[in-house]
């Protein structure tokens, strides 16, 4: 029987998956549906000693469950699965696109671009869903519009329009713009393109971005 994870974080859900290692869990766990400490390791690349305090942090926050998994033998100590709540069920669906986005990198205001464009860049791989080959004229738009913007692909340029930017962070537009940037290097990163967008113009005032997309080795 699934073991109840109980609250005892008052850590909002969407500051708790702000950190890559958490962020990678619950995507991990989205695609898998179960998995032991050791997988989702496994996914994220580190040591299990690394993320065990993530997982346990998620766990007390109520996002995660655990099941134990029997044996093949029936012997032996049990090991232990995690699992998404209903919690997080509730959670992404009161997701407001790039309002959220933004919040989770005013919890970590210290970020400078570089780490402001790595947020963003888990973000492009999460809402990209599970990595492979895919058409990058089809998904870079969905996968932008899920935050609010209107984007296009024609040729080699890629085009912003509806940036949300001056509306949530009308005094530094500059975040949601560097966010934007880490989305789509991540979506292209997780779609299998050999594509990378660079030269990004963002006009704030007009509420469009443009960038090139250019071939890379």
């Amino acid at each position: 029987m699934p073991e109840p994870a109980h609250d005892h974080s008052s850590r909002d859900p969407l500051t708790l998956i702000a950190d890559p290692l958490r962020l990678s869990v619950v995507r991990s766990l989205e695609e898998r549906g179960r998995a032991s400490l050791h997988e989702l390791a496994a996914d994220a690349g580190v040591h299990q000693n690394t993320l065990r305090p993530h997982v346990v942090e998620l766990q007390q926050a109520g996002l995660l469950l655990t099941e134990r998994r029997l044996l093949p033998s029936g012997r032996g100590r049990p090991g232990i699965d995690y699992r998404l709540s209903p919690l997080w069920d509730r959670t992404r669906a009161n997701f407001v696109g790039v309002a959220e986005l933004l919040a989770v990198a005013l919890q970590r205001a210290d970020l400078d671009a570089e780490q402001l464009r790595a947020v963003g860049n888990e973000w492009g791989r999460y809402l990209l869903g599970r990595p492979g080959s895919r058409d990058v004229a089809a998904e870079l738009p969905r996968v932008l519009g899920e935050l609010g913007y209107e984007a296009t692909v024609e040729e080699d340029r890629l085009e912003l329009a509806r940036c949300p930017c001056p509306t949530v962070a009308p005094s530094r537009p500059e975040l949601v713009c560097l966010l934007a940037e880490g989305v789509v290097a991540g979506a292209l990163a997780g779609a299998g393109a050999t594509l990378a967008a660079s030269g990004f113009e963002h006009d704030p005032a007009r509420r469009c971005c443009r960038a090139r997309l250019v071939a890379v080795e």
